[in-house]
C-alpha cells in the first residue's frame, strides 16, 4: 500500500478514509435515459486500485447523479467491498414513501447516508423540506444526510440542522465558491464574504455539520491543484477540526461541464486531475499530524459510524 508524505514528514494515517467517491459501470448498470452527461466506465476494481495506490483503506461510495434513484450499482458495489465500505444512497421524490425493508436492505449492504443533490439549484423553501424529510428517513438507522446544495441555503438551514437529531454532511467544501469562479478575489482571501460561509462555520463550531474537504474543481477553476481554495479549507479545520472528512471525489466526472457537441448523451472523459498532488496539498493544508488524523480517520469513522478501531 503507497503512503503519501509530504515534505513537512506528514503521512496518510493507517486505515484512512476517502470519504467520496463513485463506481459507474454502464455496461451492467444502465444510466438514467435523462441525464445530463454520459461518463466512461469507472470499476470498482479500479476504485479498489485506486484507492490502495493512495495510501486508503475505506471509501464511502456516493451514488452519482447518472443513476437517478436507482441504487442497484451502489448495493451490488458495496457487497463487492464485504464491509470495507460505505454508501450514500439517492432516494426519489417519494421519499417518505420508503418502506422499512428496503432502508433494511440498504443498511445490511452498508448504506450509511442519504444524499440530497441540488447542485446550484433548489430554492431555500424546497432545499428545507427535503432536508427534514430525509432527516425523518435517516432517524430509522442512524444515518446521515449529505448536502450538495448551494452555499446559501445554509443560512436557511442554519437553525433547522440542530433540531433533527441526525448527523448531516456537506460536499465539497460546504460548496464554498472562490475568486477563480465568482470573479470576486474577496471570496478567496475572506471566505466570510461568501453568502452562507459563516453559518456553515458555526454549524461546524457546534458539531452540528461535518464538511468534506473533496473535488475543489466544483469551485475553483484554479487548475491543475485549485490551490485557491487554501483559505477556505483551512478556515474549515481552523474553526471545525473534528468536523471535516477527507475525500478525493474519484474518478471526477465533468458533469454538464465535460458535454461534447454530441451532447449529454455521448460518453464524455474524465477530468485530469493529479490526486497524488492534491492529497499532498490537502496534507500541507492540514498543517499537523494530529489534523491529518482527525481529517483522514478520527472524523470519518464518528461521521460514518465505524465502531472497529482497528480497522
Amino acid at each position: 500500500m503507497a503512503v503519501t508524505k509530504t515534505s513537512a514528514d506528514l503521512t496518510v494515517p493507517k486505515h484512512a478514509w476517502d470519504s467520496h467517491i463513485h463506481i459507474i459501470e454502464p455496461d451492467k448498470f444502465p444510466l438514467e435515459p435523462n441525464r445530463d452527461y454520459t461518463p466512461k466506465t469507472a470499476s470498482r476494481q479500479q476504485a479498489a486500485a485506486f484507492e490502495s495506490s493512495i495510501g486508503v483503506e475505506h471509501a464511502v461510495v456516493v451514488l452519482p447523479s447518472v443513476y437517478g434513484s436507482n441504487n442497484t450499482i451502489l448495493l451490488d458495489a458495496l457487497r463487492y467491498f464485504n464491509g470495507s465500505y460505505r454508501g450514500v444512497c439517492v432516494l426519489d421524490d417519494t421519499l417518505a414513501e420508503t418502506d422499512n425493508k428496503t432502508l433494511q436492505t440498504f443498511h445490511d449492504a452498508g448504506v450509511r447516508g442519504i444524499r440530497l443533490n441540488y447542485g446550484n439549484s433548489g430554492t431555500d423553501a424546497e432545499i428545507t423540506a427535503a432536508v427534514i424529510q430525509a432527516a425523518a428517513i435517516a432517524r430509522i438507522h442512524d444515518w446521515v444526510v449529505q448536502l450538495w446544495v448551494p452555499i446559501r441555503a445554509f443560512k436557511a438551514l442554519r437553525d433547522i440542522i440542530p433540531t433533527l437529531g441526525i448527523r448531516v454532511a456537506a460536499d465539497h467544501y460546504a460548496h464554498a465558491t472562490v475568486g477563480s469562479r465568482t470573479n470576486d478575489t474577496r471570496n478567496t482571501i475572506d471566505p466570510f464574504t461568501i453568502e452562507g460561509f459563516r453559518e456553515v462555520i458555526e454549524l461546524m463550531q457546534d458539531h452540528h455539520l461535518f464538511v468534506k474537504i473533496s473535488a475543489p474543481y466544483q469551485n475553483s477553476k484554479q487548475e491543475p491543484l485549485y490551490s485557491d481554495m487554501r483559505v477556505v479549507a483551512q478556515t474549515l479545520m481552523l474553526h471545525g477540526p473534528d468536523m471535516v472528512v477527507f475525500g478525493t471525489d474519484w474518478p471526477h466526472t465533468a458533469s454538464k461541464e465535460g458535454n461534447g457537441p454530441g451532447g449529454p448523451l455521448v460518453p464524455s472523459d474524465y477530468r485530469d486531475i493529479d490526486d497524488a498532488e492534491i492529497l499532498e496539498q490537502t496534507l500541507e493544508w492540514a498543517g499537523t499530524q494530529e489534523q491529518v488524523q482527525r481529517l483522514f480517520v478520527d472524523n470519518p469513522r464518528r461521521l460514518w459510524g465505524w465502531t472497529d478501531p482497528d480497522a
